[in-house]
């Protein structure tokens, strides 16, 4: 029950900033601040405080130039003297990173159809499509644009019914 009422609230912060510095200067399609148009979003969406923690930081290894085994030491630190996470639960955080690590996939099929052996990447994949499929965050929308957006249904539908 505490889990879902935010429990380990400071890690979700800590989350948050790790995401804010590590994307900072990153824009998205719509040329918007991507922390603020797509990160926070996706990391509020999570129920519990895991699809938090990897909705902030969904992108990281993706996008930036740090690892996973990196982004778990660097919220290990925020843990200290008071640690509050178990090692199944960082392992369980660090694979759902690497799952929604597109780069560690030969093609898109293989990246979706391996996000589906996690529960826990499946449901922070969907609230990154969710935001993705907001086109009113491009200004003025391309052909591109509305096949990727077609994409992006097919893979939400997709990951919506491996958790029916």
């Amino acid at each position: 029950m505490e889990e879902t009422k935010n429990y380990k609230s400071h890690l979700v912060y800590a989350a948050a900033m790790l995401a804010k510095q590590l994307h900072s200067g990153q824009k998205d399609k719509g040329s918007n601040d991507y922390f603020t148009s797509h990160l926070l979003k996706v990391g509020k969406s999570g129920f519990d405080w895991k699809e938090k923690v990897v909705g902030f930081l969904h992108d990281a290894a993706e996008d930036t130039d740090i690892d996973v085994p990196t982004i778990i030491a660097r919220l290990k630190e925020q843990e200290n003297n008071n640690p509050t996470v178990t090692d199944d639960e960082w392992n369980e955080i660090a694979t759902a990173l690497n799952l929604l690590n597109h780069h560690l996939s030969p093609t898109r099929e293989e990246y979706i159809a391996k996000i589906k052996t996690n529960r826990l990447a499946v449901r922070v994949k969907m609230h990154d499509l969710e935001n993705n499929m907001d086109i009113s965050r491009i200004p003025n929308p391309t052909e591109k644009d509305f096949a990727r957006l077609e994409r992006y249904k097919k893979e939400y539908q997709e990951l919506a019914e491996t958790l029916a």
